[in-house]
């Protein structure tokens, strides 16, 4: 069983280009101590030149090594403790087990040079927000640079545009720092999983009431506002100030907040679809290999897809009152 288990995770990790290790090395200072002469020949000609010597001293910091790209793709100090990639994979692989077939690993990848790893476990069947239907994930993120926690969360896809919204939660339990105790707390994983199912629940259910939630398409607007700190309504003075990528920004968001109403309705859901929609297909994210998605899971995207569910949770509570 175990030999199965780690076929599974082998199997996983080259299909994914997760097959690499994180070395911690330690670092050293280079001190210098002194000069020495040495002449060469150049052109026929001897110079004398004068070459810095240096010794080794020790730090308190040590480099994360990507052994497959060579990088060191931080430097942390001595506390903090390296999980790999296969490590963490076995045990999402463990805590999947109460589960049976409703979970099942969909899709796995590197971020940014393996300075962040995910793994996301698709649930079994689909959900229903009016004539939409939605994927649900659980989505595990571990940082191998030691920027972030070992974090569980949420992915959903709207199937019919593509669109994607990732959300951690800020609660601690849901966040593990790479200390000693890592290893021993990622062994709630079960328990972190099932959390997250239900609050995938909550969530179509919130989906639910935006779409039935009417508004009016000036709140696209206040939400244009909300975001970028300006909107069409701005002065054509302000305007006249304006960068060029700014306005153009501007007008690829309404664009798409237009396009995702004119599909969902003139409701809350059609307004933060447009959001979403925008950051998922077009808004600036870093051009490398799952450049977007790491946008959309732990960038900048991310923050604004956030700062738009926060923003239609307000209209919501104000819409209905």
């Amino acid at each position: 069983m175990i030999m199965e288990s780690n076929a599974k995770v082998q199997e996983i990790l080259k299909q994914y280009g997760l097959d690499f290790r994180i070395e911690k090395l330690p670092m050293v200072a280079k001190l210098p101590i002194g000069k020495v002469s040495e002449t060469i020949i150049n052109n026929g000609i001897e110079e004398v030149i004068e070459r810095v010597t240096y010794k080794d001293v020790p730090t308190d910091y040590y480099g994360l090594l990507n052994t497959k790209s060579g990088n060191i793709i931080n430097q942390v100090k001595g506390g903090y403790e390296v999980s790999q990639n296969d490590e963490i994979l076995e045990l999402v692989l463990e805590g999947m087990k109460p589960f049976g077939d409703s979970l099942s690993v969909t899709k796995a990848g590197s971020l940014n040079d393996g300075r962040k790893t995910f793994v996301q476990l698709g649930i079994e069947g689909m959900s229903k927000v009016g004539t939409e239907t939605i994927k649900r994930y659980v989505t595990i993120i571990d940082s191998n640079d030691g920027t972030t926690s070992l974090s569980v969360g949420l992915g959903e896809l709207v199937m019919s545009c593509s669109n994607q919204f990732f959300k951690f939660y800020k609660d601690g339990q849901s966040k593990y720092r790479h200390t000693a105790s890592l290893r021993q707390r990622v062994m709630e994983l079960p328990y972190l999983i099932e959390q997250t199912l239900l609050e995938s629940l909550k969530l179509t259910e919130t989906y639910a009431r935006f779409q039935s939630t009417e508004v009016t398409r000036k709140m696209a607007d206040e939400m244009v506002k909300h975001l970028l700190g300006f909107d069409r309504l701005m002065s054509v003075r302000k305007e006249s100030e304006m960068a060029t990528k700014s306005l153009n920004a501007m007008n690829d968001l309404y664009d798409h907040m237009t396009k995702e109403m004119n599909q969902k309705g003139d409701n809350l859901f059609g307004l933060f679809s447009g959001v979403t929609s925008w950051t998922t297909h077009s808004k600036s994210a870093p051009k490398r290999e799952n450049g977007r998605l790491e946008s959309l899971m732990v960038g900048t995207n991310n923050k604004t897809n956030q700062d738009a569910y926060e923003f239609t949770m307000q209209k919501l509570g104000l819409v209905m009152a």
